[in-house]
């Protein structure tokens, strides 16, 4: 494989890893092809009709029909307007409530969408779209909505927010001397609201100190890396051998006899990331494999699959009635699952008519970094408490 040339862009929404690893931006331009996933066409969807229910309260029947007609091509996908515009119409409500807060401090509040934001002082070349800027004297509240349903997103020194708030600053500061940004990202199919608040300075030093560095690195190509949880979606992270080496430094616990509570704590923090990783490598293998290339001890073979009806269901159907089965035997019913019976009916009325009859039993104990928000299950007989949970 060649050697990696500095790639032209560094993109806002890939911050979070051109930052802390700005060797991954030139390496990333040994595999082009950035064409859009379909997540990414979704999320397009999702931002157009959700811009349109901030400005008009509703969604044009034209762009319905183009999400419709998306979800028909992507059935895998699961998805269909109406569950789409559902979700933005609670992101739209939440985006007019948090207006009219401004609007009580300030009567000269602005709500804008679809800003455009320049961010060239910081990232070569750089620019941006910030879905929602709501800004009035002295602050200034930017947000994001996230369609994806794949990954959490939080607020909190979140490198994209962090720079589309700074070239928000850059086109209001001189009107509205902004001395505090809130930032909010807004996950609706994920229940996620994450927001975080900077004082504007704070906003500007890292914008200078630490972002406009890191895209100078970038930009000039500078093989500087580091491996970490931004590297799920890097281009490179199938071969990248810096994120090989941050796994591999578990060969440094072999032939200690037990391990110490201390050293499983740090198989832990990489336990999820090294199952990924080897995923990615096992990946990226195969599509090396299927274009000639040879891994000792390894082949290309066909791999198990599902039977599956050829013929359509009305076929399948009539097929079974000609042998002398009982249409009513072909079929299988059960009830709707919670989250399904919510949509059907709306979260209003699923509350006025099952309310009574939902609960919600406690959650399988579940390791995680004391860094995670939820309470921490004390006692000594914890074991005990959760036995009968599957």
């Amino acid at each position: 494989m060649a050697a990696p040339k500095a790639h032209a862009v560094c993109s806002a929404s890939a911050a979070h890893r051109w930052i802390p690893c700005p060797g991954s931006v030139a390496l990333s331009g040994l595999y082009p092809g950035g064409s859009s996933t379909i997540y990414a066409d979704e999320g397009t969807l999702a931002h157009e009709a959700a811009e349109q229910l901030i400005k008009t309260d509703k969604v044009t029947a034209k762009h319905i029909k183009k999400i419709d007609s998306f979800y028909e091509e992507h059935p895998e996908l699961k998805g269909n307007s109406s569950d789409m515009i559902e979700y933005l119409e609670e992101y739209a409500a939440y985006v007019k409530e948090e207006y009219a807060k401004e609007l009580k401090e300030d009567p000269a509040a602005q709500l804008l969408t679809e800003q455009k934001v320049d961010l060239s002082r910081w990232i070569p070349e750089g620019f941006g779209t910030s879905d929602v800027v709501i800004v009035r004297k002295g602050r200034a509240h930017i947000i994001d909505l996230k369609y994806g349903k794949g990954v959490r997103v939080e607020a909190e020194e979140n490198a994209q927010l962090m720079l589309y708030a700074l070239g928000a600053l850059d086109e209001i500061d001189m009107i509205y001397e902004v001395n505090e940004v809130e930032i909010t990202i807004y996950q609706p199919r994920l229940d996620n609201i994450s927001s975080a608040t900077y004082f504007a300075d704070d906003l500007y030093g890292w914008g200078h100190n630490v972002a406009q560095p890191a895209a100078k690195k970038a930009m000039e190509g500078v093989a500087e890396f580091k491996a970490g949880e931004w590297c799920t979606f890097c281009p490179a992270r199938k071969e990248c051998r810096t994120r090989a080496d941050h796994f591999l430094q578990l060969r440094e616990l072999k032939n200690k006899g037990l391990l110490t509570p201390a050293e499983i704590s740090e198989v832990l923090k990489l336990s999820d990331g090294l199952v990924k990783w080897a995923d990615d490598v096992k990946e990226g293998a195969l599509s090396r494999a299927l274009e000639g290339e040879e891994f000792p001890g390894y082949k290309v073979v066909e791999g198990r699959s599902n039977r599956k009806y050829s013929g359509t269901d009305e076929e399948i159907v009539k097929q079974c009635i000609g042998a002398g089965y009982d249409r009513a035997l072909l079929f299988e019913t059960k009830l709707l699952t919670v989250s399904n019976m919510e949509k059907l009916m709306g979260k209003k009325q699923f509350a006025d008519v099952l309310g009574l009859y939902i609960e919600k039993p406690p959650g399988k104990p579940t390791l995680v970094p004391d860094t995670d928000k939820r309470p921490a299950i004390v006692g000594n007989n914890a074991a005990d408490d959760f036995a009968d949970i599957d």
